[in-house]
């Protein structure tokens, strides 16, 4: 990409997320409350579309990546997370996955103890909510045809 698309792209990106925080603000000054928009990333798929896979990638706070993620999970729309981001984030989902179910199947508390230190320093992690991640397949790895190596 040359500079003047990026610059481009981020000026985009930036001008998309000052809408959301105004919205939420006029929200929140309106309602006494303190809520952020759990469905605000739709609006950061006009970056998908108009600059593809790539730029949304890398110009997208994660932030709002993770909010759809996580819908996109509850919503069982398993394709799409790969489509848009690949096999690299359902290998960390796999991983993220089997982080919790060990966690909640074992009583011993040196294990659990060592399983959160996996969750914090391990770069495979993906941080959501533990029902989100039950939610998923048991072999969600399988239905995209590849090999995890732990």
């Amino acid at each position: 990409m040359d500079k003047e698309l990026k610059l481009k792209i981020k000026a985009e990106v930036k001008q998309i997320i000052e809408e959301i925080e105004f919205e939420e603000y006029q929200f929140n000054r309106v309602f006494h409350s303190n809520i952020e928009f759990q469905k605000a990333y739709y609006k950061f798929l006009k970056i998908y579309e108009k600059y593809g896979k790539d730029a949304y990638l890398k110009y997208v706070p994660f932030k709002y990546k993770k909010q759809e993620i996580k819908n996109l999970i509850l919503d069982k729309n398993y394709v799409k997370i790969y489509e848009h981001y690949g096999i690299n984030v359902i290998k960390k989902l796999h991983y993220t996955q089997s982080l919790y179910k060990n966690e909640f199947s074992t009583s011993n508390w040196l294990k659990i103890f060592f399983i959160k230190l996996k969750k914090i320093f391990s770069k495979n992690f993906i941080s959501l909510p533990s029902q989100t991640i039950l939610a998923l397949p048991e072999n969600i790895c399988n239905n995209f045809d590849t090999n995890i190596e732990e």
